[in-house]
């Protein structure tokens, strides 16, 4: 069961510059460092003027799904599922 989290996290990220893609790859989040072996789904929409970024990931083990702000270029968790 996924549990709703909403807390400021940071992402690092991978960037290419040839496929012109960011990928999230290490998730800090209470002290401990998640590093994500898989993205799943991710989309966009906007918030008024604001484009979000809403990525699914896996560090294998736990499910995290991450928000991604263009205009503060902040990172918010916002649900994890461990052990799915």
């Amino acid at each position: 069961m996924s549990e709703t989290i909403n807390e400021a996290v940071s992402v690092d990220l991978l960037s290419n510059h040839i496929k012109r893609t960011a990928t999230p790859w290490l998730l800090h989040w209470r002290g401990r460092k998640y590093r994500i072996a898989k993205v799943g789904l991710h989309h966009t929409y906007r918030e008024g003027r604001v484009l979000i970024h809403i990525f699914s990931v896996t560090d294998g083990v736990t499910f995290f799904r991450l928000r991604f702000d263009t205009e503060t270029l902040g990172w918010k968790l916002m649900e994890v599922e461990e052990g799915a």
